[in-house]
């Protein structure tokens, strides 16, 4: 009995993982739709050059600051939290984390509009194929600087660990 557990476990798990990564599009003649609230968070903020080098400007200085990035860390995890009130929560519960947005040039708000949007282009490969213009040109910056977007929003999933063993982001 055990045996037959074991081996479900590791032959279902796979099978489980492979179609949440994949997801059901992959599936002849199945497309699914991208929800509307995705759609919305990938067009919310154009991203730019200047953008991504704020936000990793306040990466790199609230991961230096262990007060500012424990208030980050407590209101992450507040289930309440929505991409649309992500930057007034910020705002109103963490005062330290906000003189670092202030320093490095950068609102609460523009900073989750644009972690949302690099989520939401990231998860359908439709957005690059969007009728929106700030979509498809979210989704073409994307793709022309991968290694920076992906080493920005790396750093900014650190900053939920406090952690003394959690590394800075890379430079």
């Amino acid at each position: 009995m055990i045996l037959i557990r074991s081996l479900t476990r590791s032959l279902l798990l796979p099978l489980i993982c492979a179609v949440a990564v994949l997801g059901l599009p992959t599936v002849p003649g199945f497309r699914a739709e991208t929800p509307p609230d995705q759609i919305k968070a990938a067009g919310a903020i154009p991203l730019t050059t200047e953008l991504l080098d704020k936000m990793d400007k306040f990466i790199k200085s609230v991961s230096t600051d262990a007060a500012a990035k424990a208030e980050l860390a407590a209101v992450g995890k507040d289930p309440s939290m929505t991409p649309e009130n992500w930057g007034n929560v910020i705002a109103a519960k963490c005062p330290k984390a906000v003189e670092i947005f202030k320093a490095s040039g950068l609102t609460p708000d523009e900073f989750g509009k644009a972690i949302f949007a690099i989520m939401a282009v990231g998860m359908s490969e439709d957005m690059a194929k969007s009728e929106n213009k700030t979509i498809a040109a979210n989704a073409a910056f994307i793709a022309a600087n991968k290694d920076r977007v992906d080493a920005v929003f790396g750093g900014f999933m650190m900053l939920g660990d406090t952690s003394s063993s959690a590394p800075a982001p890379s430079p």
